[in-house]
């Protein structure tokens, strides 16, 4: 009975052999290529190089008209004529309405008389008095009945004046909400008027970054979709809440952008993104270099002779491409970006394209 068991053991132990042969012979060299008794893993590299760097956080806010006003009727009464387009441009003083004005204009045309009259009659009764024929009491009369009816005169001239309605200042008018012909009551809007050469933005940013914010900072407002720097409107910081919300532990911020080339517009959802600090000449890698442990942050340099060495570093600032390093490289390293979570302290490696190191990962 010991023979067939002895058999056995021998068989299984010539297909292990004979496999571990084969597999020794083809296996592949996806992952890894010798040379001699050296194995070379596959690797991408870039050089450390040096830019500058921003701290940036970026936020959402809608934009809002730094002035917006409702043209409004004084007095109830007929809307005559309307002197404006929709979306027009006016200037400030453009007239944009004409309310029923008939009884005003005669209303002004009676005090005018009046107070020709009352002018007229002070005229006569000071050559009276200057002559001693009248007494300084009509003149005194006299001189209150012209200034009485010169008052009344600016008053109805105001009152008229008032059912021209105009632009308060310049910016660009909305859809008219009534037509020619209309009974409006006091207060009825009769078209929305936007100063649209300034805008005002509401936003929040983390309360981490309150102290870092001082009034008349730099932000960077972007229309969503649009790329490119010359799409970038630059505004200011306006107001910075005191206050810390408790709910979502952030500060809200208002600023005022101007309208870069026309292309902002009331209600508009935007991005905001707002520059604390700066470092010029940073040394910088690609952000897919960099190794996040528990311990630490690490890259894998490699030297003159293609051995890639681990090495702890000090990061900084950092983007959605590059991130800054303050310790552990210098200017012109190679650090791996691609193929270095196959690597081992101090394996040799060959560099190669990244779509190359990529697919031997795969």
């Amino acid at each position: 009975m010991k023979r067939p068991i002895v058999i056995v053991a021998i068989l299984v132990v010539a297909a292990v052999a004979g496999g571990a042969a084969w597999y020794s012979k083809h296996k592949p060299a996806a992952h890894a290529e010798a040379s001699g008794n050296t194995v070379f893993v596959p690797v991408s590299v870039k050089e450390v190089t040096t830019q500058r760097m921003v701290n940036r956080v970026t936020s959402y806010g809608n934009l809002v008209p730094q002035r917006t006003v409702n043209i409004v009727p004084n007095e109830s009464g007929q809307l005559i004529k309307l002197l404006f387009k929709d979306g027009q441009s006016v200037e400030t003083g453009t007239p944009l309405a004409v309310m029923d004005n008939r009884i005003a204009q005669a209303q002004v045309q009676s005090s005018q008389a009046q107070y020709d009259a009352d002018v007229l009659n002070l005229k006569r009764t000071e050559s009276l008095a200057n002559r001693s024929l009248d007494s300084m009491r009509s003149l005194e009369q006299a001189q209150s009945r012209a200034a009485v009816s010169q008052s009344d005169l600016l008053i109805n001239q105001r009152k008229l004046d008032q059912l021209t309605l105009r632009a308060p200042f310049p910016g660009t008018l909305g859809a008219h909400n009534v037509d020619e012909g209309a009974y409006l009551n006091t207060g009825q809007t009769i078209v929305r008027l936007d100063d649209t050469s300034q805008f005002e933005i509401e936003f929040r940013m983390p309360a981490s970054i309150a102290p870092e914010m001082k009034d008349g900072m730099r932000i960077h407002v972007r229309l969503p979709g649009r790329g490119g720097d010359e799409m970038d409107s630059v505004g200011k910081l306006s107001f910075i809440d005191p206050v810390v919300s408790t709910d979502s532990r952030s500060v809200l911020l208002r600023a005022l952008v101007p309208n870069k080339g026309g292309l902002l517009r009331p209600g508009l959802f935007v991005h905001v993104r707002l520059d604390l600090d700066a470092h010029d000449n940073a040394l910088v890698v690609p952000v897919s270099a960099v190794l996040l442990e528990l311990s630490g942050s690490s890259v894998f340099v490699v030297d003159d002779k293609n051995i890639a060495r681990r090495r702890q570093v000090q990061t900084d600032l950092s983007d959605d491409k590059m991130i800054e390093v303050v310790s552990g490289l210098k200017k012109g390293e190679k650090v791996v970006t691609v193929g270095q979570f196959r690597l081992s302290d101090g394996d040799a490696v060959k560099i190669v394209p990244e779509a190359e190191a990529g697919q031997a990962g795969n």
